[in-house]
């Protein structure tokens, strides 16, 4: 019987972590109106290129035109919108990269915090996160989405870290 389970990773090297250096390339963001133009204004404050999508007319617009913009653009969309993490909707090949927050339930737990380890840990690495899809927990878990290619496949990788500083990949038994 086959059975899926998380699976702990060795810890990174430090040849793997000097090789992350290749994704250098500070990242834009995109922010989603489930957000607010407050975080657009924040990060902005904080240096980064983040526009709002009201800023570019995008206000009102489905879920469908600010992903297509954010991919058009090369923007990674910041959103509580767990609807963009639908591969069917929203096709990982055309994905500039989608980071749900978490408080879209209305309480504020555990944004700021997630809002900070995103523009430390992607924002100045922008090239390592393209097609990914990331959903952050009031807890700051991150669960992570792409599809790699491993030889001739192409199949989805999940990866998962947070609290305890350990890596699990999802693994097929």
């Amino acid at each position: 019987m086959s059975y899926m389970t998380w699976k702990e990773l060795a810890p990174v090297t430090e040849k793997q972590t000097s090789d992350f250096g290749r994704f250098k390339k500070k990242a834009r963001f995109l922010v989603d109106e489930s957000l607010g133009e407050a975080v657009a204004r924040v990060l902005r404050d904080d240096g980064w290129n983040a526009i709002f999508v009201s800023d570019v007319g995008l206000g009102g617009h489905s879920d469908e035109d600010v992903f297509a913009y954010a991919w058009k653009e090369d923007r990674v969309l910041l959103t509580h919108d767990q609807g963009f993490l639908d591969d069917r909707r929203f096709p990982p090949h055309r994905n500039a990269g989608v980071i749900v927050l978490p408080g879209a339930s209305g309480s504020g737990a555990g944004l700021g915090s997630a809002l900070r380890s995103v523009v430390s840990i992607i924002g100045p690495n922008r090239g390592a996160f393209r097609r990914f899809k990331v959903e952050i927990t009031r807890d700051g878990i991150w669960n992570i989405k792409s599809m790699v290619r491993v030889s001739d496949e192409v199949r989805n990788w999940r990866l998962r870290f947070g609290q305890d500083d350990k890596v699990y990949e999802w693994k097929d038994e």
